[in-house]
């Protein structure tokens, strides 16, 4: 993983071999050393996740000695995960991002431009006021990243959580031709919280489990009955979904899974649901 990224060489010749023009205005732009563990946008938050950085997107590396990661208060700080806001009882939430201000009196080197603030919402778009920033995200431990989408308000993506209970989570499975039922349990004892029946099932134990704590969570909470969930969510590709007599379905690429429901489908349990759309799309 590449932590310290060196600032572009200067090659005198061009990129066509033929020298630069006489008139430069590359001392007016900042080009100096950067840290690939200080995210400043969603591309370099994937990238920094991800083991793929380069220069460009990142904050710069302002520690003396430049190039020895190992001592950096930063690296240090990343190693150990870092707290994030988050609201409790929800294992999703929307990120939005929010553009800082310009710089008052700044032409060529601006400081904010290129930056934001993180804002989290809940899936329905309601605000919970709650703010946050890059690298806290890029450090936060059992936090997935959904791909970014656009939309009038500007750039958001989703973040799920990974619920800790899900090691104590049990998934029991059955295969039965053309299909596989789950069974999913908050833990060894207990009732039943939902029935998966997958056609061409291809998901992962981990993300059952996950979906079974947070299932657990949901049945405790005194909710509102829920009347449905969106078709789409914005930046979880080829996953569909819907709710109706009972019953949910999610299509993802050639299988269907549909949920038969042993709790109550409130808010909490769609959340849920989505939360496990989210994961099911292999995000970051």
């Amino acid at each position: 993983m590449p932590l310290f990224l060196d600032d572009p060489s200067y090659g005198p010749g061009g990129p066509d071999g033929q020298g630069w023009n006489r008139l430069s205005l590359n001392a007016h732009f900042d080009t100096r050393h950067q840290c690939g563990l200080l995210p400043t946008n969603h591309a370099t938050l994937f990238e920094s996740r991800t083991g793929r950085q380069r220069w460009g997107g990142y904050e710069r590396c302002n520690k003396p000695g430049a190039g020895y990661c190992g001592t950096c208060p930063v690296f240090q700080r990343a190693g150990e995960g870092r707290h994030m806001p988050w609201p409790e009882s929800t294992p999703l939430v929307m990120v939005r991002s929010r553009p800082w201000p310009p710089t008052p009196g700044s032409f060529f080197v601006n400081f904010a431009a290129g930056r934001s603030d993180l804002h989290l919402y809940t899936w329905a778009g309601a605000k919970l006021g709650i703010e946050t920033d890059w690298i806290t995200v890029r450090n936060a431990p059992g936090a997935r990243c959904s791909w970014i989408f656009r939309d009038e308000e500007g750039e958001a993506f989703w973040l799920a959580r990974d619920n800790l209970a899900a090691t104590t989570a049990v998934v029991r499975s059955r295969t039965m031709r053309a299909t596989t039922r789950h069974a999913l349990y908050a833990g060894p004892e207990g009732p039943r919280l939902a029935l998966l029946t997958c056609h061409g099932c291809s998901h992962s134990g981990d993300d059952l489990q996950l979906l079974a704590a947070d299932l657990a969570d949901a049945a405790g909470q005194a909710a509102a009955a829920q009347t449905g969930i969106p078709e789409h969510l914005a930046g979880v590709p080829v996953i569909d979904l819907s709710h109706e007599n009972g019953r949910s379905r999610i299509r993802h690429h050639d299988a269907t899974i549909y949920v038969d429901w042993d709790i109550p489908f409130s808010g909490a349990a769609a959340t849920a649901l989505l939360a496990y759309a989210v994961r099911l799309s292999r995000t970051f």
